[in-house]
């Protein structure tokens, strides 16, 4: 609705039909009304795409996110966001092509400045994945006892199993159990390591993929 100012002769402001009156720098305006956009509604082509990649980055860290919590907490208080955010955001940039297809072997699911593995191996038999590694703790007693963090992320059912707090740096090797309904799934892996008191983090580190 419109309102008349200073008679019939004066301006008006507000909407009357399709057209908009105010006053702005000492004159009446009257102006057509915007029309919204149809293109922003729906989103343009490159924000369509956009949009599809964040989901597809949403979807494949949504099952990691308790790993997650830890292995990008440090950086997301550096950052003041959550390190589910912080995780996604680096992860996009960097792992992630314009198609939104997911290079595993970029993936980062910790980031800090530790040591991280070595000499990473893969066995598995019916029990689950064997994880070993070389001790590169070089005689710093800290690093000997860091723990391993272990993830195993089912690619066609977009599930995961991890352990956040496994055997010591020094001991070189550390068990993920697979329950016996994932026989016969492909199975992505990353290895990282974490400080006894939790305040250093390594970079997680890609370790290949098999077939449980």
């Amino acid at each position: 609705m419109g309102k008349i100012e200073n008679g019939i002769n004066g301006g008006f402001t507000g909407t009357v039909g399709a057209v908009t009156g105010y006053y702005l720098n000492g004159k009446w305006v009257i102006r057509s009304k915007r029309k919204k956009s149809i293109t922003n509604k729906t989103g343009s082509a490159d924000q369509k795409a956009s949009r599809s990649r964040f989901t597809m980055m949403q979807t494949f860290l949504s099952p990691m996110v308790g790993f997650i919590r830890i292995g990008f907490n440090l950086e997301s208080k550096k950052r003041m966001m959550t390190a589910h955010n912080v995780a996604k955001s680096y992860n996009m940039l960097n792992a992630q092509n314009i198609a939104g297809e997911i290079d595993y072997a970029s993936i980062r699911l910790s980031f800090g400045n530790a040591s991280g593995a070595e000499g990473v191996q893969l066995e598995q038999d019916d029990a689950g994945v064997y994880f070993s590694w070389i001790d590169n703790s070089n005689g710093n007693n800290t690093r000997k006892y860091d723990q391993v963090m272990l993830m195993a992320y089912d690619v066609d059912n977009k599930t995961a199993v991890f352990e956040t707090g496994g055997a010591r740096r020094f001991k070189e090797r550390d068990t993920l159990a697979l329950p016996s309904f994932y026989k016969g799934r492909t199975f992505h892996t990353w290895i990282a390591f974490i400080a006894d008191d939790r305040m250093e983090i390594s970079m997680s580190s890609y370790c290949g993929s098999f077939v449980f």
